[in-house]
């Protein structure tokens, strides 16, 4: 026969759950859940911090914003810490009896959360030529056989499609004689300029005093006609005497321009020569092989690296990397001169065990370690480098007897409003020359119509800069002491460049 519990084990009872009905307890089960969490939170952070650290000294480390953020995350993690001690060893004092529950229960959120976003990491990253891809960015490591395949996969199509760029021995690519771009929209003569349709030699039109374009794709007139490039307004402008001969190549740095000026151009015998550039070229002078750091551009081809020595510059590479040579590494790290390439990183090469882990290779890749580079890729060099490039073009055409104009081309961020003086400009303080700053000819342009649908600029804004520039082009050739009627041999190549580094 059961018998009914007796009044004192109902008493019992009721002083055994206590934080049904006491909700300070409760709000002791959240501070010690929310404790458990900062550990965790702070335990991430160190984490990332440390791996962010790289190669970088422990002083210099805590002295920037990853080691800034680790001592915030060790404090957090010793005050998160006390406070869980405090509450394990109080426990029964403070009436928290569901200690070990809630600790379980944070762990599995923890665990949850973890798995959940490992596999959203999963079905969100997308395979592309460089590797798997999360929206736009590129995880940690990248895949050597996926970009060769697809950089072989590009030379093959622009063999089938008359591609106007080829592989030149000197300046890594060029424009190709009578080619035209998969588009129509752009031809070249036989000397491999810009020109306004097949069949052209612009070599054959003698009797006219001669001006010569170099630089890159805002040189060369990329997404405009012929008809609207500022380089055919600037010829209409200055009259029949004249003609303008584009030697613009696009995705050019400042040395690939120089050279180009040291190959194909001096030999025209100009009277002036116009030398453009963006900042970005001044970052391109940094890189060896511009795939690896910006395949948008889907250029399979590598380019020359010149450094400086003795204030001298020199060339690394006698000639850049044939694109067959550099697609049949079987790894990345085969290819030669990469310490001197700015926008490589061992790291984000390598294959290591967390990689194991989506979720592990986007917080690798969104926060990269640091990485000791060689007093040749510092800041520093890049603006030294490119002063350096620009004065010895200067240096060449005057001994060539050609007029040098040298022209900053303004980019959409620099007409943005006040800043720091943008790269371009301090490479051209610091090399200490002469120049014309076009960025108060394109801000008379409506922003809406300086630039094309890219990032280059539109019928209007190639206009507006050849109006800005037949001024300086008519000074300069009324400074040019002996007349060239027409194109001759060539000239003496300037010997700036030193020895070629094996």
């Amino acid at each position: 026969m059961l018998t009914p519990p007796s009044t004192d084990r109902c008493l019992e009872v009721g002083r055994d759950e206590p934080m049904a009905s006491d909700p300070s307890l409760s709000t002791r089960g959240l501070i010690l859940f929310a404790s458990l969490f900062l550990l965790e939170s702070s335990i991430a952070v160190m984490s990332t911090a440390l791996y962010m650290k790289g190669e970088r000294p422990f002083e210099a480390f805590l002295s920037n914003r990853p080691g800034l953020a680790f001592l915030c995350a060790v404090f957090t993690f010793l005050l998160s810490s006390a406070g869980i001690i405090y509450m394990y060893l109080a426990r029964k004092r403070l009436q928290l009896r569901h200690f070990h529950l809630i600790v379980t229960m944070n762990l599995v959120t923890v665990l949850l959360i973890l798995v959940t976003s490992e596999i959203a990491m999963r079905l969100l990253s997308r395979p592309s030529p460089q590797g798997e891809t999360l929206g736009s960015m590129v995880l940690t490591p990248k895949n050597w056989d996926r970009v060769a395949r697809a950089n072989r996969q590009l030379l093959d199509e622009a063999a089938s499609r008359l591609s106007y760029l080829i592989y030149d021995d000197l300046m890594g690519w060029t424009v190709g004689p009578n080619r035209k771009s998969a588009n129509e929209l752009y031809y070249s003569s036989s000397e491999g300029l810009r020109a306004p349709h097949e069949g052209v030699s612009l070599a054959n039109f003698t009797g006219k005093a001669r001006i010569a374009l170099v630089g890159d794709s805002f040189t060369f007139g990329e997404e405009v006609a012929y008809e609207d490039t500022w380089g055919h307004l600037l010829e209409k402008a200055l009259g029949s005497e004249y003609q303008v001969l584009n030697a613009g190549v696009g995705s050019y740095a400042l040395d690939q321009a120089f050279l180009r000026f040291e190959k194909d151009v001096r030999q025209w015998n100009p009277k002036v020569v116009v030398f453009s550039f963006i900042s970005h070229d001044v970052e391109r002078t940094m890189h060896v092989y511009p795939f690896l750091s910006f395949p948008e551009w889907k250029l399979p081809f590598s380019k020359p690296r010149l450094i400086l020595r003795d204030e001298t510059l020199k060339r690394l590479n006698v000639s850049p990397l044939a694109s067959d040579a550099i697609f049949s590494r079987k790894s990345v790290f085969e290819l030669p001169f990469l310490e001197y390439d700015k926008g490589f990183s061992p790291d984000r090469w390598q294959e290591h065990v967390p990689h194991l882990s989506y979720l592990a290779r986007t917080f690798m890749t969104m926060f990269p370690p640091w990485q000791a580079h060689s007093p040749d890729v510092s800041d520093e060099a890049r603006v030294s480098v490119n002063a350096s490039i620009v004065k010895a073009f200067v240096q060449s055409a005057t001994e060539a007897g050609i007029i040098p104009i040298v022209v900053y081309f303004p980019q959409a961020k620099d007409l943005q409003g006040p800043s720091l003086p943008p790269l371009g400009k301090q490479v051209l303080q610091r090399a200490g020359i002469a120049y014309t700053d076009l960025t108060p000819c394109l801000l008379a342009v409506s922003p809406q119509k300086r630039f094309a649908p890219g990032t280059h600029y539109s019928q209007e804004g190639n206009a507006a800069v050849a109006k800005c520039l037949v001024g300086d082009v008519r000074r300069a050739l009324a400074q040019a002491s002996v007349p060239h009627a027409h194109g001759g041999g060539a000239g003496p190549s300037a010997q700036v460049l030193g020895k070629p580094q094996s």
